[in-house]
């Protein structure tokens, strides 16, 4: 009876609510997925990221999401007003409880990038992809498949998968700010970087279809991001406060939190062939959902993130406040001073 019940709440959740978009809690490490606009937009060369999450394995079967992104500054060094194009890719699969329902998206995003002055920085961008709802129904148990004292996988459930395996074209569209600035201290190299951003994802209001047949569009997801890092000078720690708002038709959600960073090692100030390392430790809440204990850790090119939900809802009598564990890596290849262009 209890895969019953699970599989009745992914039901719930996933035709109820027209299939809300998927998130992690790590949300510096998404930003394809918060904005297409953000597309290239660092300071380096080349950027990819892994993420995973599972999430209420507390129930059974427990939601797991994977995605894995790439992006690019596409410059132009002939160009000298600093213009060029981001490009990138990312793709996702995220499968819940024993029926694998889920939805697997490749997409691709372009933005374009305009540096006002060396500090500031806008971007336009917009993505475009394929995205795919399936589900299987096989491992589930049904309550015809007892006989009585136990449960028969030979005895036949009378159940048909009337969840409709479709695909779909999606859009999304963004804008976003920049300001990034360096100082050398004796502790190192000094960052101040705000962002600011906004953006809209199915764009195109892709149809969903139910077990029943039904058929709906698909709500667009509205997106605010802004996010601030600033070392305090001449010393080795840093903040790096954040906040998220999302709303998708009669979903809305707020994330909000703050990372302390401590820099272990400074890296060569001249050339940058050796990147600077630091370790940040912080918590995020999710407004009437979870809190989330972060921790990363930064060396070479390398960053690794680890956080975990510790769920609050209505929904924690059913979780025992248990929600997701979460990983990120990430490479990003950046620019050493030596080598470092005028933005």
């Amino acid at each position: 009876m209890r895969k019953i019940f699970i599989l009745a709440c992914l039901l719930i959740i996933a035709f109820g609510s027209k299939a809300q978009d998927i998130h992690f809690s790590q949300i510096s490490e998404t930003p394809l997925l918060l904005n297409p606009a953000a597309t290239g937009v660092y300071d380096g060369y080349y950027r990819g990221i892994i993420n995973y999450k599972s999430q209420w394995a507390s129930m059974g079967n427990p939601y797991r999401t994977f995605m894995g992104s790439f992006d690019m500054p596409f410059e132009n060094k002939r160009n000298k007003n600093g213009a060029h194009l981001g490009i990138g890719a990312f793709l996702f699969s995220d499968k819940a409880g024993d029926s694998n329902y889920g939805t697997t998206q490749f997409s691709v995003s372009v933005s374009g990038i305009v540096s006002v002055n060396n500090s500031n920085t806008l971007s336009a961008g917009i993505e475009a992809g394929l995205a795919q709802r399936n589900s299987d129904i096989t491992p589930i148990q049904w309550p015809n498949q007892y006989n009585g004292q136990t449960y028969d996988p030979n005895l036949p459930s009378y159940e048909t998968n009337r969840l409709t395996t479709y695909s779909f074209f999606d859009m999304a569209a963004g804008l976003h700010y920049q300001y990034l600035n360096y100082s050398n201290t004796r502790t190192g190299k000094d960052m101040v970087r705000f962002t600011l951003g906004g953006a809209m994802f199915h764009v195109t209001k892709p149809i969903v279809k139910s077990s029943l047949g039904m058929t709906e569009h698909q709500y667009p997801r509205i997106v605010l991001h802004t996010s601030l890092r600033y070392d305090l000078p001449g010393t080795i720690v840093g903040v790096v406060p954040s906040v998220l708002y999302m709303s998708q038709g009669p979903a809305s959600e707020v994330d909000a939190g703050i990372l302390l960073r401590f820099k272990i090692n400074q890296g060569t100030r001249v050339t940058g062939f050796i990147p600077e390392s630091a370790f940040s430790i912080g918590l995020h809440y999710r407004h009437k959902d979870s809190f989330s204990p972060q921790a990363y850790f930064e060396f070479s090119n390398f960053a690794i993130g680890l956080s975990y939900d510790v769920n609050t809802s209505s929904f924690s009598n059913a979780t025992k406040n248990k929600g997701g564990l979460e990983i990120s890596i990430k490479y990003a290849k950046m620019r050493g001073a030596l080598y470092k262009n005028k933005r």
